[in-house]
């Protein structure tokens, strides 16, 4: 299968007594290349459930339903954002998701944490990508995004579903696939991610670097600079569906499916924001270790809602297998 051109080399993850993984950086395709081994906690802190009484698990889940969550709100785009930034060279990644177009996106690594808030700064302390109902591993751009990346800039049929349309990046993290669908044509997208500090630290300066720039003369060029519509949320999906009355042509999202107890409350907003027309592209893996989702489970959930039908758009069966999935409504039948 062909591999996401991401700034980190491909990864072979195997779980060790739930917590720990090994990681192999491969550089050649040969038998013989050599491998380096890295050791590593799985950074998600979340309650494991006993396999002993399943009373107990049925008390986590009603726990969860019970979860406090930010209230979604809209943020502005700053004035000092609007004509473009510039930031370091050494503090930027570049995705380079075809040969003509690509993204540059800050190295969240960089990051003044004297600037970050307490939420986000938790995390960071506990070494973890998900603590719930504070932070939703936004800062740290996971693999599936450079899958649907190179998926949106490489293959032609999905490519034109972006001239003219209204998207919405959802969980967009960096903001890398909604500024994508921007350079390939998008007239107004709607970047959405949990924590505040994400969307003001990284998303709009992101979004700033790549679209509110002086045009180049190329035009077109990987250089280029494009400016739709853009509008920026942050908070949880229940209230962003109250927030936000837009219908979206496409809506993007990668690595969101990790929590099965997100399930309803996603496909709940893929019914009321998808126009009757219009595709979801769902990045995800195959199985998330440690915490339970996963695509097999998202498929299920959505055949039991029986509002959208779904078929595999690509696929990869090395390391941690991964998918996207192509998702859309079906035909309303007449009584």
């Amino acid at each position: 299968c062909k591999e996401a051109r991401a700034p980190v080399p491909n990864k072979l993850l195997v779980l060790i007594q739930n917590r720990t993984c090994v990681v192999a950086n491969c550089d050649s395709t040969s038998l013989d290349s050599k491998i380096r081994f890295t050791m590593f906690t799985f950074g998600f802190k979340v309650s494991e459930p006993s396999n002993e009484d399943s009373e107990e698990v049925v008390e986590e889940k009603s726990s969860q339903d019970s979860q406090t969550w930010f209230e979604c709100s809209e943020l502005v785009l700053p004035d000092d954002l609007r004509s473009g930034i510039t930031i370091d060279p050494d503090h930027l990644h570049v995705f380079l998701a075809s040969v003509d177009i690509q993204v540059e996106y800050i190295n969240c690594l960089t990051l003044d944490k004297e600037e970050l808030s307490q939420d986000v700064l938790v995390a960071e302390h506990d070494h973890s990508d998900l603590v719930p109902g504070q932070y939703e591993g936004g800062l740290k751009v996971w693999e599936c995004t450079f899958d649907l990346g190179e998926l949106m800039a490489e293959r032609e049929q999905v490519t034109k579903l972006f001239k003219g349309a209204t998207v919405l990046d959802l969980g967009c993290g960096s903001g890398i696939l909604g500024i994508l669908a921007a350079k390939l044509g998008a007239t107004k997208v709607v970047f959405q991610d949990y924590n505040k500090d994400v969307i003001e630290k990284v998303t709009m300066k992101n979004y700033s670097i790549n679209c509110c720039g002086e045009e180049s003369e190329e035009g077109t060029s990987s250089s280029s600079t494009v400016k739709p519509e853009a509008q920026f949320y942050c908070g949880d999906w229940g209230s962003f569906v109250e927030k936000d009355d837009t219908q979206y042509d496409v809506i993007l999202t990668a690595e969101t499916i990790y929590s099965t107890n997100s399930y309803d409350k996603l496909i709940k907003l893929f019914k009321s924001k998808l126009k009757p027309d219009g595709v979801i592209l769902l990045a995800a893996k195959t199985y998330y270790f440690g915490v339970g989702g996963g695509l097999r489970l998202f498929e299920k959930a959505l055949q039991e809602d029986g509002h959208f039908s779904h078929r595999t758009a690509w696929e990869c069966e090395s390391g941690v297998k991964r998918e996207i999935l192509e998702i859309k409504a079906k035909p309303q039948t007449s009584e």
